[in-house]
């Protein structure tokens, strides 16, 4: 393979990927920066594999694993796996949200459903809350978490913090 198609295909496949920052609205016109060790993109099939110390930033969003392969089909993004010993991922959803961090041997991100799944012992963490289990799926569209145990027996946990009151404008509080 000459560079030039290298370069180019990584190029398409980085530009397809852009639904991948699940982060700040601001962070989708950001560039996509992309490290790995090696890569290989089939453009017959929309099928491109990193591999060694990957990593993926764009804006505040991060990704990190030891392969991530990416999934395109009619120009078209439409998942990415992510595994790793363990893979993390991390995203600043909204300016008034704390930052997502989220680690598991697995992080696939389904583009049309909007949801990223951790599996194989996953644990994600909001602010001071925190969510394990076998499997952690986050519902971006909705804004919703969904965990399951292992097995039959499987336990989940969720550790959420409680929210302080709100209070009172000082002017509304004390009268002069």
């Amino acid at each position: 393979m000459n560079r030039p198609s290298v370069k180019c295909g990584l190029a398409s496949a980085l530009a397809l990927a852009a639904p991948v920052a699940m982060a700040l609205p601001e962070d989708r016109t950001q560039p996509i920066h992309l490290e790995a060790s090696r890569g290989q993109l089939d453009q017959k099939t929309g099928i491109s594999v990193y591999e060694g110390n990957v990593v993926i930033t764009q804006g505040s969003m991060r990704l990190t694993a030891d392969t991530v392969t990416i999934y395109v089909k009619d120009n078209n993004f439409q998942r990415m796996d992510a595994t790793g010993n363990p893979a993390n991922l991390r995203y600043k959803q909204a300016v008034d949200k704390p930052e997502i961090q989220g680690t598991s041997p697995r992080v696939e991100y389904d583009v049309e459903g909007a949801k990223v799944i951790m599996s194989g012992g996953a644990r994600l963490v909001q602010g001071q809350d925190t969510f394990t289990g076998d499997r952690v799926e986050y519902d971006l569209k909705n804004d919703m978490v969904r965990a399951r145990g292992a097995g039959d027996n499987g336990r989940i946990q969720f550790i959420l913090q409680p929210r302080a009151a709100e209070t009172a404008p000082a002017a509304a509080k004390k009268k002069p």
